[in-house]
């Protein structure tokens, strides 16, 4: 019985890799309108595959400055096909995120919260909306049970911290960013973003050595930092100006 079992999730699972990988060809070839067919097919067996639901956005969306905005509708209908589906759910509080809609975005991350307790990326969502509500103390919260479902995702150290930012708690950012490296020290915006809060600490020579080893790692974050207000006080410093030349 157990090995029945097993061997039917076994075959499920084989199916969906190879449905995803048919609906991966399709998206690479631009053959929307059999993506979008497919894709709907996995939203009926795999309710909550947000591969699915994303690519079948992309098949769908319109190419236009309010080709995301005209989204909205469309999966609301999607969602009435489908009312179990929670990816559809999490891909609509996503682009009501982007269009600053953030109360509504949030109250949809709150019901997928109920409905996914254990899911890290919804407590993502939850803090991202607070933050940009200036909630920041429930921000911190969801921050902090994202970190404790995903420990290893070194990112969310930095989102912790940019929260602590704002409350000018530098020395906390900076002891979550510590977190983050120690977890991917590969990781160069956890070091960018540390040079960041170091600097508005006044701590010029770390701020400068993160600088430094961010980027040697992405040559891009020279760019970033010329404009970035967080390095305002180094701005007429030399050694600033010779690493961001």
């Amino acid at each position: 019985c157990c090995l029945t079992s097993w061997s039917q999730e076994s075959t499920q699972s084989d199916t969906l890799l190879a449905k995803l990988g048919k609906a991966r060809e399709l998206l690479m070839q631009g053959t929307k309108a059999e993506l979008s067919e497919l894709c709907l097919k996995i939203m009926q067996t795999h309710p909550d595959n947000k591969s699915a639901v994303q690519w079948w956005v992309i098949a769908n969306m319109e190419r236009s400055p309010q080709g995301e905005q005209k989204m909205l509708p469309r999966l609301d209908s999607l969602g009435q096909i489908f009312p179990s589906n929670t990816a559809i759910m999490f891909f609509k509080s996503f682009i009501m995120a982007e269009y600053g809609k953030n109360e509504e975005s949030l109250a949809i991350m709150e019901r997928l919260i109920q409905l996914q307790p254990d899911s890290a990326v919804n407590y993502v969502g939850k803090g991202q909306d607070l933050t940009e509500l200036k909630r920041y103390s429930e921000a911190l919260e969801a921050f902090d049970k994202a970190i404790s479902l995903e420990p290893k995702r070194y990112d969310l150290y930095g989102m912790k911290a940019g929260v602590l930012s704002k409350l000018g708690k530098y020395d906390e950012a900076v002891s979550s960013l510590d977190k983050g490296i120690e977890v991917n020290p590969g990781y160069p915006a956890n070091y960018y973003n540390r040079a960041c809060f170091l600097c508005l600490k006044g701590d010029k020579a770390k701020a400068l050595a993160d600088l430094t080893k961010a980027i040697s790692m992405n040559p891009r974050f020279k760019q970033a930092a010329v404009k970035d207000e967080d390095f305002k006080a180094l701005y007429e410093d030399e050694d600033f100006k010779a690493l961001t030349k």
